[in-house]
């Protein structure tokens, strides 16, 4: 599945004709600006363009409502390289400002809304990208669950706290590691196998 910039599906809606749909401003909430979002992926779902939006059909976008929002979190790759076990795992957890809205039809995820967070406010910022949607609702414990990304690594986690230790769960079998999805694992035994993983890589997107 596909992810879009809010920008290009701007623009794919203003190229349908009659266009009405622009930029929003920033909103006070994420719930405000992911709305915004799907009202706007309501206007550019077309027969052409449904499937790669993930949905099944044209008619399911209407139906579309927004699930629970898990709040993202970042690792940096340098933050990762200087990982050892006497580091506090909680420290390499970036605050991004950056939600992922689940876009649900019935009990069904079908894709995902992204919103930023800045200055001026809340703002959708990426329409689709409906396998990291679904593989991330897959594995969810719960509503104080997160998201962890490690972009460098192309890694996704859902991320909880028991008893105050930072628990991930990986949302995809990694074959450069031992990590495989829905096996939930402390976070400085992850972090050490990606630091490991990561050994060669020169920090250019995979």
């Amino acid at each position: 599945m596909r992810k879009f910039p809010f920008a290009l599906i701007v623009a794919m809606a203003c190229a349908l004709g009659g266009c009405q749909t622009s930029q929003p401003r920033p909103s006070n909430s994420g719930t405000t600006a992911a709305q915004h979002g799907l009202a706007t992926l309501r206007q550019v779902v077309n027969a052409g363009n449904y499937a790669s939006l993930g949905f099944d059909s044209l008619d399911e976008v209407r139906k579309a409502t927004l699930g629970e929002p898990l709040q993202v979190y970042q690792v940096r790759l340098d933050a990762l390289r200087a990982f050892t076990e006497q580091t506090n795992p909680e420290t390499l957890l970036v605050d991004i400002r950056r939600d992922l809205y689940p876009v649900k039809v019935g009990d069904r995820v079908a894709t995902s809304i992204f919103v930023i967070g800045s200055r001026e406010g809340w703002r959708a910022s990426e329409l689709g990208n409906a396998a990291v949607a679904r593989l991330v609702s897959r594995y969810r414990h719960g509503a104080a669950d997160f998201v962890v990304h490690v972009p460098a690594m192309k890694a996704y986690f859902v991320a909880d706290r028991v008893e105050g230790k930072l628990l991930l769960t990986p949302v995809m079998d990694d074959p450069r590691t031992k990590l495989r999805a829905g096996e939930t694992l402390p976070a400085d035994v992850v972090f050490l196998q990606l630091k490991a993983a990561s050994d060669g890589y020169n920090g250019l997107p995979q």
